[in-house]
């Protein structure tokens, strides 16, 4: 699956995959030598933590490559196993998404429940991070891969672990203590946009998936203007809403390989 969809899409935070080779059974990826998300958020190997600047990028950078997959036609992508080690960092901490082995191609289906687009499969994934009516029906939906999302946005935000974590962002925002466990190791995160990337978070991982937002609809006019505040902005990522053909293309949507102009 991981070759059918990757070598079918492109998206400059999706990993490229280079090629395969069949008699070592091997896939050959683009290197990234920042390694993961969840080894920079531990500061692996005494690396320098990510800045709270940084951290927002990267959660835009999820959201953007959730949305192309998810709008892929004609079959929706669903990654189904989205977490910090499987977003992987390149030299200039952009983001990318990897690891596509438990990803499925949704169809439509009269048996969802909840959505015209689903896989029935049986649960696969890292369970902290998983959707918890995928867990419980099966049905696999992008509002699956929301729920995760939902969870790193915690993560980047409060740095802690991911077991438990919906539950004590919601106590510290219910308590007014959300600046207690904001990770201070990312710097002087204004707490305006602090608070805005908690209660996003926690829409993303509410337990019923129709209560979960859209990511273009909802969530990406939350991420926008906090890129806007960060000086971080990606105008290109805006899908629309204010592109300017005069603006140069950001390296960081130029393959470093192929040197191809990616875009929704």
């Amino acid at each position: 699956m991981q070759v059918l969809v990757l070598s079918r899409v492109r998206h400059p935070n999706l990993v490229t995959l280079i090629g395969v080779c069949s008699e070592a059974r091997a896939l050959i990826y683009e290197f990234l030598p920042n390694g993961s998300l969840e080894d920079r958020l531990d500061c692996k190997n005494n690396t320098p933590p990510l800045t709270w600047q940084v951290r927002t990028r990267i959660a835009a950078e999820i959201c953007s490559s959730l949305i192309f997959l998810h709008s892929n036609k004609p079959h929706p992508v669903v990654h189904g196993d989205l977490k910090p080690e499987n977003i992987l960092l390149d030299a200039n901490l952009v983001s990318k998404l990897s690891d596509f082995g438990v990803c499925r191609l949704l169809v439509q289906s009269a048996t969802c429940t909840t959505t015209t687009f689903c896989h029935l499969t049986l649960p696969k994934g890292t369970f902290v991070y998983m959707d918890p009516e995928f867990l419980a029906t099966g049905e696999l939906t992008p509002r699956s891969d929301v729920y995760s999302f939902g969870v790193i946005l915690l993560r980047l935000l409060t740095g802690k672990p991911a077991f438990g974590i919906v539950k004590e962002v919601k106590e510290a925002l219910e308590n007014g203590l959300l600046h207690e466990i904001i990770d201070p190791i990312a710097g002087d995160w204004p707490f305006v946009l602090a608070k805005q990337m908690a209660h996003l978070g926690l829409s993303c991982c509410e337990i019923c998936r129709k209560n979960r937002p859209d990511l273009v609809t909802e969530v990406w006019r939350v991420l926008e203007p906090m890129l806007k505040t960060t000086s971080l902005s990606m105008s290109s990522l805006s899908f629309g809403s204010d592109m300017d053909d005069n603006i140069s293309t950001p390296n960081y949507f130029i393959c470093p390989i192929f040197q191809v102009f990616f875009f929704i």
